[in-house]
């Protein structure tokens, strides 16, 4: 690539972006045609190889000027993932869901973070030379995200399917529960490291130091004052984003737990504001465009304000989009079919530009590194869902024989747990963004093992829905819309008279 080539325009990154979108568009939908894998692992894979790794269309500088669109996406997310738990449902299962995401919690956390502290930490690139504090502030980390889970994957496979049944039902009540209190506990996960004093980014003045050391011998000193001058402006510009200091060391201890609070109350009160906004008596409820738009519009402002105020932006979001679905008020129902229309509407384009951005964004080389770390965990995980919901099952009785099939029970619940998606990497990110020394390279690692739940995940899904006989597709079912879809590409006017009993 030529010199002309690598010089970038301020609105550079503008212009390619809509190109790269429709290129990762085009594989995606590809992907799920020809080979059934999500459409959003086909963005992944168009950005990375459209990103500074691959040919270079998105360099890394360009990516961080489109950091609003980023902010925007997962904005979206936040709320989208929200929106999906619905309280009264929640409180007809309450025990059962309960029991499930704290076995899940319990499992998955202690055996991921076990397992990397004990056998995989030494494989990992940008902890070598770090203390044990720093593995373990990373592993806490991964075993955190190890329990999110997709609810907007769960929503197209059961959609896909036509399935309903308690199952499903449980399924779904318990992945959007779940991936509110992941949030919650990853924010807590992350302002700790960030108050701990744990500086990563340590590793830095110590390689400039080894290596004045080195040059001591040498008469020429000016290059070693450049060299550590250099390293402590890095420490002093990378110290805000790692690590607040305070006074006292009480502050220190509940700060964590303030800022999540905060978040919380935050989002209720963009909840309630946003409620306003879903009014059929609302300025904005004569055009559904402009009322999409100032959805998506006010969810970033959001994103913005808690980033600006020091709070978990991600978790402010969640709750608003819960808060925002669950009103109670004479107009509750339409408010909440407006917000639902309005996601539904935006999710598409949302996640193009997220995961394709996310995949721009990826360190291709450090991929490479931890594929083997990645799939370790990736079991690592499997594992522990299928003991946790083993032990959940034995927790609520759950009885030997299926009442519905009257079959010997089998343990399929881990096969619905496994799917991760936008709220998972939409944290990874955040890592990312938080921490600039060492999180970019956490992200990737992170980005890996979600990649790999979210093309074996779908799959288990589907068995399982199978498997408990939830499935309103049958075999009959199959072949009479295979039926109806090849008399509507022969003849689409005598498809249109066609019914199905």
């Amino acid at each position: 690539m030529g010199a002309a080539s690598s010089v970038e325009f301020p609105w550079d990154p503008w212009t390619r972006v809509p190109v790269v979108a429709a290129v990762a568009s085009a594989v995606g939908e590809g992907g799920n045609e020809w080979l059934g894998t999500p459409r959003i692992t086909g963005y992944l894979l168009a950005g990375a190889a459209c990103g500074p790794f691959g040919v270079g269309a998105l360099t890394a500088s360009g990516t961080k000027r489109l950091a609003i669109v980023d902010n925007a996406c997962l904005a979206c997310i936040g709320l989208a993932a929200g929106s999906e738990v619905s309280l009264p449902e929640l409180r007809k299962n309450a025990r059962r869901t309960v029991v499930t995401i704290a076995s899940v919690a319990a499992c998955a956390w202690t055996l991921t973070f076990c397992a990397f502290d004990a056998v995989l930490a030494s494989r990992v690139e940008f902890l070598r030379g770090l203390s044990e504090r720093h593995v373990k502030a990373v592993g806490s980390l991964l075993g955190t995200l190890a329990l999110a889970r997709s609810p907007a994957s769960a929503m197209a496979v059961i959609s896909e399917m036509e399935a309903s049944g308690p199952f499903c039902s449980h399924i779904l009540s318990t992945t959007v529960v779940k991936d509110v209190v992941v949030v919650a506990l990853f924010a807590m996960n992350v302002e700790l490291i960030a108050l701990s004093g744990l500086d990563f980014h340590r590793i830095v003045l110590d390689t400039a130091t080894a290596v004045s050391d080195e040059r001591q011998a040498t008469p020429n000193d000016t290059g070693v004052g450049k060299l550590k001058g250099a390293a402590r402006r890095l420490l002093v510009s990378l110290k805000p984003a790692t690590q607040w200091e305070t006074s006292h060391a009480l502050t220190k201890v509940f700060q964590p737990l303030v800022r999540v609070i905060g978040a919380m109350l935050a989002g209720i009160l963009a909840g309630i504001l946003l409620g306003r906004l879903l009014k059929p008596t609302a300025f904005v409820s004569r055009w559904k465009h402009v009322r999409i738009a100032c959805i998506v519009g006010g969810a970033t402002g959001i994103f913005v304000l808690s980033e600006h105020f020091a709070l978990e932006p991600l978790l402010v979001c969640v709750v608003a989009g819960l808060v925002a679905a669950n009103r109670k008020n004479a107009t509750a129902e339409h408010e909440r079919e407006e917000l639902h229309a309005a996601i539904a509407v935006i999710t598409p384009t949302v996640n193009l530009l997220f995961f394709t951005l996310a995949g721009a964004s990826l360190r291709l080389e450090n991929a490479y590194n931890s594929i083997s770390i990645a799939v370790s965990l990736v079991i690592v995980r499997l594992v522990a869902l299928y003991y946790a919901t083993a032990i959940s099952s034995k927790i609520m009785r759950v009885p030997a024989v299926s009442e519905i099939t009257g079959e010997k029970h089998k343990n399929i619940e881990w096969m619905g747990h496994v799917t991760q998606a936008g709220v998972a990497l939409g944290l990874a990110r955040t890592v990312a963004a938080r921490f600039p020394y060492w999180g970019p390279s956490f992200s990737t690692l992170a980005v890996s093992i979600i990649v790999m739940n979210l093309f074996i995940g779908p799959v288990l899904f589907r068995a399982a829905i199978e498997l408990s006989k939830e499935s309103h597709l049958t075999p009959t079912r199959q072949v009479e819309l295979a039926e109806v879809a090849e008399r509507e590409s022969a003849s689409p006017q005598t498809a249109s008279k066609s019914t199905l009993e």
